[in-house]
């Protein structure tokens, strides 16, 4: 790096030398004599900050203790705050610091950008920001601002308070539109964008034209600004990568407050696209293309990864001019997309409206070598070419696919580098003919190197499809002996918090992050969390299918709690009674078929609304907790089940995977299975229930239970003939607190 460069960078202008050759000397300055290094090369000063500069050849840690002397000199001249720069004249590294705190910066900032750095009126506050855009959407409501337009409405606002000559006080509410249709203006040109007459018309349509918007009192729109600077703005501090993932935090998470009339996708919670982002390895040379962009989150998180990894101002432009590309058709979403890429600086440029599978040519010429994607999963054949759609049924109302042939035809279109999408289970499962079609397609030409199972709730409150994120390399046939990593990647640590939604109120995500990237970067195996197995068209694509159970959570308060459950039972029926956690050998048994554990059944009862009124048998459902009892019910021969059975709830939201042990005669719901062993009793069956529940994580509303049943296995203690140990089992639950009452 040249000295020139260097000056170039940091701002000319405030470069000060007292000596020849643009350098500084303390000695002079300080006019007394200086033991030690005392002939700074480059010294910028503005304000009270001073950003000093030694260059060396190859600079080693030798040197930092040069440029140390440095900035204590500076502080004895001056008091101000310091940038010390280290930079070397072959090549472009460089090491900073902040004051005396080492910084992780790949390049050379303004002058402008460094006095930033010590601005302290800004802090990044997530759940400051978090509860206030939840008072900010109580604000537009009263002010009939409708949820739609919310997210668009809020941005179009962060945007022009973003300008410092934007003025909006005491003025009429149609000079502050016009003064922020002058500001959209503004960055479209600056920007050259893309289409950049249709988002200026979408935007001021859409947004400041909307006779809700126009209806505001220049009060209330003055009140909704000063809220937004005051209450918002001063607790993102948008100059930092945390603040820019936090400033798409905010805008982002109105989308969760359009109603589910209006919405058109699920968008993909800000985390989960920073994960996907890191698996990725997004850096300055990715050229990243998002087809079905919707509100632009895997766009903006992209760019502000690349960005990150610049090294000079030049390659922060060239990434946001050149190297991020989307398409969205949706009217809504695309002036979404186009507000969140201009609130978070330039990088709009090559954001576009259209439907993705016209726009082959425009894909192609983009030379991408990064695909992010969250495809609608119930997009109208309408909008789909005959090309794809001419093998599904004609009366076909959504896309049987379920998304899946947006992310085949994308990759016949990129074909170089990888492809990440979020996917439902049952396009990893190949639960239809048309699914188990496009996983045909997929490895034919591209090979599948992971599948991560995410959280069931992940795009709470908004829809509620259970997904996965599926990563190939493009273009490479997927070899018969690859071996697949597979994620259970369901935890996420975040919690749900009323008004705000699903948040990281404990602080955990950060370490589950870096332990799913560690996982899938090593390849490694962890038995409830990770699994590696070579997988076909023909197989599930999900790690609840391969991975092993975690025994090692298992302990007496599993066995506790089943039996608490149990009780919980007995107290509603009315029929109490009086009457080392785990042997050195286990071994594994399958439930079902030949040589299994249970003879197999299936419950009878598909319409619960059909059952007579009466007290005189259980009612059991997909209900995981009172033993799946949901009230008494008259008795009915014909739908009778046999008790002293483990009832498997194979079906059912929140519920799929629990297990119960009923003791008495019932009528069981379709939902269920149910079985048998000559050695049950409610002793061993509380053993296997407890048993059992460790299962549970494998099955989902996507995952059904009933399928994989009968080839599920389970580790049980055993005896010496290496058959199950039902005494033992007995023995260990009645040793247990309160299993006297059962």
């Amino acid at each position: 790096m040249k000295r020139i460069d260097i000056i170039d960078a940091v701002g000319r202008e405030h470069l000060e030398s007292n000596i020849e050759n643009m350098e500084w000397s303390y000695g002079a300055a300080l006019k007394r004599p200086i033991k030690g290094h005392q002939f700074l090369d480059l010294r910028f000063v503005k304000d009270n900050v001073s950003v000093l500069v030694e260059t060396k050849q190859n600079f080693t840690e030798k040197d930092e203790k040069q440029l140390f002397d440095y900035i204590q000199l500076e502080k004895e001249l001056t008091g101000n705050n310091v940038i010390g720069i280290l930079a070397n004249t072959k090549g472009n590294k460089i090491k900073v610091w902040k004051n005396e705190i080492a910084l992780n910066d790949k390049a050379i900032k303004t002058i402008s950008e460094y006095i930033d750095m010590f601005d302290t009126s800004k802090v990044n506050d997530k759940e400051q920001v978090m509860q206030s855009t939840y008072k900010l959407n109580e604000i537009l409501h009263r002010n009939d601002i409708p949820e739609s337009l919310r997210s668009q409405f809020v941005g179009t606002c962060l945007l022009a308070l973003g300008d410092n000559k934007f003025i909006y006080s005491k003025l009429q509410t149609e000079q502050i539109i016009a003064g922020i249709e002058k500001i959209l203006k503004g960055s479209l040109v600056k920007n050259g964008s893309t289409q950049k007459e249709l988002k200026l018309e979408i935007l001021c349509n859409n947004v400041l034209k909307n006779q809700k918007v126009e209806n505001l009192t220049s009060k209330d729109f003055e009140f909704i600004l000063d809220f937004i600077k005051k209450e918002i703005y001063p607790f993102i501090d948008e100059k930092t990568n945390k603040g820019q993932d936090l400033l798409n935090l905010f805008f982002t998470t109105f989308n969760k407050y359009v109603g589910k009339e209006d919405k058109n996708q699920a968008y993909t919670p800000d985390h989960i696209v920073h994960f996907m982002c890191k698996v990725a390895k997004i850096d300055r040379n990715s050229r990243v293309l998002d087809l079905t962009c919707g509100s632009g989150a895997f766009l903006v998180q992209a760019m502000t990864q690349a960005v990150k990894d610049c090294r000079t101002d030049a390659e922060k432009a060239r990434v946001k001019r050149n190297q991020i590309f989307g398409i969205e058709e949706e009217k809504q979403a695309f002036g979404l997309a186009v507000t969140n890429m201009l609130i978070h600086s330039d990088g709009n440029s090559n954001v576009m409206k259209g439907n993705c599978f016209y726009e082959s040519k425009w894909i192609k010429k983009a030379r991408v070598n990064t695909v992010l994607m969250n495809p609608p999963y119930n997009a109208k054949p309408v909008n789909i070419p005959k090309s794809i759609s001419e093998g599904w049924k004609k009366d076909a109302k959504e896309d049987p696919t379920k998304g899946f042939c947006f992310v085949n035809y994308t990759a016949e279109q990129v074909k170089n580098g990888v492809l990440l999408c979020l996917l439902p289970l049952s396009c990893a499962i190949g639960s239809s003919k048309e699914i188990k079609e496009e996983k045909r397609k997929i490895l034919e030409n591209n090979t599948l190197e992971a599948v991560f199972t995410l959280p069931p709730d992940m795009f709470h409150p908004g829809a509620s499809a259970n997904a996965c994120c599926m990563v190939f390399t493009l273009n490479k046939p997927h070899p018969k002996k690859h071996e697949t990593f597979f994620g259970y990647y369901k935890n996420d640590g975040l919690i749900k918090k009323k008004n705000i939604g699903r948040v990281d109120a404990k602080d955990k995500w950060d370490a589950i992050e870096t332990e799913w990237l560690n996982l899938y970067n090593k390849k490694s195996v962890k038995a409830g969390l990770s699994a590696i197995h070579t997988v076909t068209e023909d197989d599930e694509w999900l790690c609840e299918a391969y991975m092993d159970t975690d025994y090692e959570q298992l302990g007496s308060g599993n066995f506790q709690k089943a039996i608490n459950n149990y009780e919980s039972y007995l107290v509603q029926s009315r029929k109490h009674e009086n009457s080392s956690e785990q042997t050195k050998k286990w071994k594994f048994f399958k439930l079902g078929g030949k040589g299994g554990l249970f003879e197999l059944e299936n419950c009878k009862c598909g319409n619960a609304g059909e059952l007579a009124e009466g007290d005189d048998v259980f009612y059991i459902g997909a209900k995981k907790d009172e033993n799946g009892v949901m009230k008494k019910v008259a008795y009915d021969k014909d739908l009778i089940t046999k008790g002293n059975c483990i009832v498997f709830i194979c079906d059912g939201q929140g519920s799929v995977g629990y297990s119960n042990y009923m003791n008495e005669d019932f009528i069981g719901s379709t939902t269920l299975s149910v079985g048998y062993n000559k050695n049950l009793n409610k002793y061993t069956g509380l053993f296997l229930v407890s048993v059992l529940d460790l299962e549970r994580p494998k099955y989902s509303y996507g995952r059904k239970y009933r399928k994989f049943l009968p080839s599920t296995s389970i580790k049980l203690p055993v005896d010496k003939n290496g058959n199950p140990d039902w005494a033992y089992m007995e023995s260990y639950i009645k040793s247990l607190p309160y299993s006297k009452n059962i």
